[in-house]
This record gives structure tokens, C-alpha cells and sequence, in this order.
């Protein structure tokens, strides 16, 4: 049991790399760690280390270990940051999308068929059982719950009169019934956070697409970066006590609830007059 806990906590060490890389909410975050092939080194790992405080069986420990993370895995896959589980063969992400990262009901469902396990030791297997099972529905019904969301988010954009080249929804915090609904047009972008039964949806915000050359910006590592892994870059240009200020925000990303790690997922570059870079701020951790 410890091998498997510690296999399926262990893959969000990668948050140290934090220390000595601003960016490493994308760079780095989930990424090795959270791969099959990465894995199989964590639970050597992980194995190797529980066996020194219990003789058991590394096999067993090792086996353990990488259920746990896979565990992990599977969990982040639901979310819609994106999860590179292919690593080191392929840096895309994949992501289903329908589940915030901090899930309050996928939660209580958890704890309290754990809970139950452990105070009723004879039924084990049986909480078990109906825990996966009301798990496996829950993520069901939240699927369910995206795929309508989706075709209200289409019906309430083409309402409006609004040409959309492409659109994505995403889950907001607590759960399945708030969403966050991002379109791309010609001209800009529309975006819009809504409840699931809300009777109308407001009118969508609007971000116009700025026109400018940006060639020597994007010729930085940490502008390629954010847009290889940004899904509705939107660039805006304004004025800084003197300096150009030119910010990449990424519009389909909810942060925490609290603001807890950093605010949205953008990237600020300063500019002075001669056109150099004189400050670049990640406004995200992980």
C-alpha cells in the first residue's frame, strides 16, 4: 500500500523545477514524470525505497508503485491542462477536458469509500467495488455534462450572429456545472464563463486580435515555449510608464479559485526604446 501511495503521489516532484525555471508549470510539469516510459523509472524508484524500510518483494513493490501513478495519470487526463504521457517519444499533451484540477465531488467520493474501507475492514473489497463504480459514472455524467455544454456554447455564439473558426470548453471550479466557453474568429476571440443551468448565457467577451510585427519577440525561447503549448493565444500591446508592454494570455485556462499559483497563464514582456527586452514575467506556477 505504501509503494502505490507514494507511486501515485511522487509524479508532482517535478514541481521543484519551479527553483530554477519560471516557466516550469509548461516546460517541465507533467511531462517526465507523468509518462509511461518516465514512470517506470519513478517506481524503480519508489520500489527501491520502500524496500529498504519493509522485505517484501520488489516486483510487487515495483508493480504497486506504477498501478499508483498510473493512477495519477489517468486522474491529470481528465483535466484540461494536458498531460504528455508519451514523453520522451512525443511533448503533446492530452487531455479530456471535463473535470477541474481540484474536483470537490470526484473528492468526497473518494474519501468517503476510503473511509468506509478502512472502518470496515471485512467489506473491503466490496467498498472498493462500488467506489470505482460510482467514480467511473461520475466521470460518466461529468462527459455527459460537457457534451451539452458544448452545443450550448455553439448555440449561444452562431445566436449572436458570430462566425467561429474553432471552440473548446473547459470545466470550471467546483465541478461539472460551471464551464468556460472559448471561440476563435477572424477578428478575435470570444470567451465566457457559465453555469450549466443558467436558462440564457450572457453575451461572450470580447478580444480583438492585435495587428503589429511580433517576428523578434517570438524569436525568444520563452514566447515559443507559451505558444507551442497555448491553445487561443491572444497578444495585446499597451503602455507601460514608458515601456512597451506586450502580453501573451492563453484564454483557455481557468486558474485556481484562490489565485493560490500565480494568477492566468500569460507571459509579460517589457520593451524599452531601443527595443530591447528589459523584463519577462511567467504569471504562472503550476
Amino acid at each position: 500500500m505504501a509503494a502505490g501511495l507514494i507511486g501515485a503521489l511522487a509524479p508532482d516532484l517535478d514541481g521543484i523545477a519551479w527553483f530554477w525555471d519560471s516557466m516550469a508549470a509548461i516546460t517541465v510539469h507533467r511531462t517526465g514524470t507523468h509518462s509511461f516510459i518516465g514512470g517506470v523509472v519513478i517506481a524503480l524508484v519508489v520500489a527501491g525505497l520502500v524496500m529498504g524500510f519493509r522485505r517484501q518483494n520488489f516486483v510487487r513493490l515495483f508493480c504497486f508503485a506504477y498501478l499508483g501513478l498510473l493512477s495519477h495519470i489517468g486522474l491529470d487526463f481528465l483535466t484540461p491542462f494536458g498531460t504528455a504521457f508519451l514523453w520522451p517519444i512525443s511533448d503533446q499533451r492530452f487531455a479530456l477536458a471535463q473535470h477541474y484540477i481540484i474536483d470537490p465531488i470526484f473528492s468526497v467520493i473518494v474519501l468517503a469509500f476510503l473511509i468506509g474501507s478502512f472502518r470496515f475492514k471485512e467489506k473491503r473489497e466490496s467498498f472498493a467495488r462500488i467506489g470505482f463504480a460510482a467514480l467511473a459514472l461520475y466521470v460518466l455524467a461529468t462527459g455527459a455534462h460537457k457534451w451539452i455544454a458544448v452545443s450550448r456554447w455553439h448555440a449561444a455564439i452562431e445566436s449572436n450572429g458570430i462566425r467561429l473558426t474553432r471552440s473548446e470548453i473547459i470545466p470550471l471550479f467546483p465541478g461539472p456545472f460551471r464551464w468556460l466557453g472559448v471561440s476563435e474568429t477572424e477578428a478575435g476571440f470570444y470567451q465566457q464563463s457559465f453555469n450549466f443551468y443558467e436558462p440564457k448565457l450572457e453575451t461572450p467577451d470580447f478580444f480583438s486580435k492585435v495587428n503589429g510585427d511580433f517576428r523578434d519577440l517570438e524569436r525568444l525561447r520563452e514566447v515559443q515555449v507559451f505558444l507551442s503549448i497555448a491553445r487561443f493565444p491572444w497578444k495585446r500591446e499597451v503602455d507601460d510608464r514608458g515601456l512597451r508592454l506586450v502580453e501573451y494570455r492563453e484564454l483557455a485556462f481557468a486558474d485556481h479559485p484562490f489565485g493560490i499559483l500565480g494568477g492566468p497563464l500569460s507571459l509579460r514582456i517589457w520593451i524599452d526604446e531601443s527595443n530591447s527586452v528589459r523584463k519577462i514575467e511567467f504569471g504562472h506556477r503550476f
